[in-house]
């Protein structure tokens, strides 16, 4: 009977774990004007190290990104996005990085 309680306390702590897995979703505002614009931040982050998802909503002008926090933070990630030249909540692309995206995803006032 202690063996099975003792099993069970196991089996339900490693079913935890790996449901909550690190996994956490983010919603960043950013500077998207078209298709290329998702393309680009949907290739950038790909295989960013710890990102699961991206999905890109154009026309919300928003990034969806699943990540495990114990391998990124948050901060690493919006930090990601504007290493590709987009705005990721309020923090802006370098001005390297906004002038190296091909012109029509270049949103007016970002590197002002």
């Amino acid at each position: 009977m202690k063996k099975l309680a003792l099993l069970l306390m196991v089996f339900g702590i490693s079913l935890s774990t790996y449901a909550s897995g690190g996994n956490v979703e983010m919603e960043v505002s950013s500077s998207i004007v078209c298709g290329m614009c998702k393309n680009t931040i949907e290739k950038g982050l790909a295989y960013t190290e710890g990102i699961k998802t991206v999905r890109v909503d154009v026309k919300a002008n928003k990034i969806y990104v699943k990540y495990n926090d114990s391998k990124i933070t948050e901060q690493e990630v919006k930090e990601a996005i504007t290493k590709l030249g987009y705005v990721a909540d309020d923090m802006k692309p370098t001005k390297e990085a906004y002038d190296a995206l091909h012109g029509c995803c270049k949103a007016d006032g970002v590197c002002e």
